[in-house]
């Protein structure tokens, strides 16, 4: 204290050298600071970008469900619908859904719910006379509550302004009876939807 008394500049200087010593523990803080966060946030988007492209196996829509057997509609019900996979589950009794006489004989088919207009959910209607769309007799069918499109059975359409039949998913039948259905596997309607229906006996 003496000495800095005796020498007003060398304690001038002290003081210089203390503010200057506080600077650069300020900036080596923000530079660790700013280091660490960018670290870590490329950290995160690299461990998201990697898991994007991670195979693993989705659970309901988008993935493989199974229906059981209980579940599956007898040849010629009204179709069941599936909510875990968003479709319909339609078993056809011989050439049931096939209005444009394709050459259907029967089977399951899993239609997906979604218009192929602008992806309102198509619902069952088994009231609806199809003579409203001049198919007189037939009794049943996917008609979509937002622009009237309208399906058979075997989700062909007859009226409205979709584009398409309704899209089909990818059916197998298990050992057990019961089906999966793979709800990633989605092939574009056409009007050889009664063809794809997939045998059954269970």
């Amino acid at each position: 204290m003496a000495a800095t008394q005796a020498n007003p500049r060398a304690g001038r200087i002290e003081v210089a050298r203390q503010a200057e010593a506080r600077k650069i523990a300020r900036r080596s803080f923000l530079r660790v600071s700013v280091f660490a966060g960018l670290t870590l946030g490329l950290g995160s988007w690299i461990v998201g970008f990697l898991g994007f492209f991670n195979r693993r196996k989705p659970v309901g829509f988008g993935g493989v469900v199974t229906v059981i057997k209980a579940s599956i509609p007898p040849a010629g019900a009204d179709p069941a619908r599936i909510s875990e996979g968003k479709f319909w589950l339609s078993n056809l009794l011989g050439a049931q859904g096939d209005v444009f006489q394709v050459g259907g004989t029967g089977g399951l088919l899993a239609l997906y719910w979604k218009c192929p207009h602008l992806g309102c959910t198509v619902p069952w209607n088994p009231n609806f006379d199809g003579g409203a769309v001049n198919f007189p007799g037939i009794i049943g069918w996917f008609r979509c509550p937002c622009h009237g499109s309208t399906y058979s059975r075997a989700g062909v359409r007859v009226y409205g302004p979709a584009p398409r039949p309704m899209d089909t998913m990818l059916l197998s039948v298990n050992s057990d009876g019961s089906l999966s259905v793979n709800t990633g596997k989605i092939t574009l309607g056409g009007p050889d939807n009664p063809l794809r229906a997939v045998s059954y006996n269970g």
